[in-house]
């Protein structure tokens, strides 16, 4: 009896990613990048908030005035609001390409990463 899971041609247990067809990629594909993105925003969201209660200053203009005309209930508004804008730009972009679609995501979440690595990074003294 055969089946697509086992022993892989490298001695790996598990489905080979080219047992995959497009549609399953795709989706795997912006599951994870959708992951990454918000972890990514939920770190720099922390780290961002342990950053100003340290006494740091916010960089993003934006983000700033938020923070001080609501407080961090609308830096995560902001937050929120950004994922939001990113799905929107998803919907209408996969109706063109899942794969361009994920990797709008992807992009989200590298700047995000970067963001929330830059935050943690000054906390720890790393940079200044």
């Amino acid at each position: 009896m055969s089946s697509s899971y086992g022993w892989g041609s490298g001695g790996q247990i598990g489905r080979q990613w080219v047992d995959f067809d497009a549609d399953q990629r795709d989706v795997m594909l912006a599951a994870a990048a959708w992951t990454l993105l918000v972890i990514a925003s939920l770190l720099d969201f922390v780290t961002t908030q342990f950053g100003l209660t340290a006494g740091f200053t916010e960089d993003n203009p934006v983000i700033k005035a938020a923070i001080h005309q609501f407080g961090f209930a609308g830096f995560a508004a902001f937050k929120l609001g950004a994922l939001a804008v990113v799905a929107t730009a998803v919907l209408i972009l996969r109706e063109w390409s899942r794969t361009a679609a994920a990797g709008v995501v992807a992009f989200g979440s590298l700047l995000t990463s970067l963001a929330a690595l830059t935050n943690a990074l000054a906390l720890h003294g790393v940079l200044g």
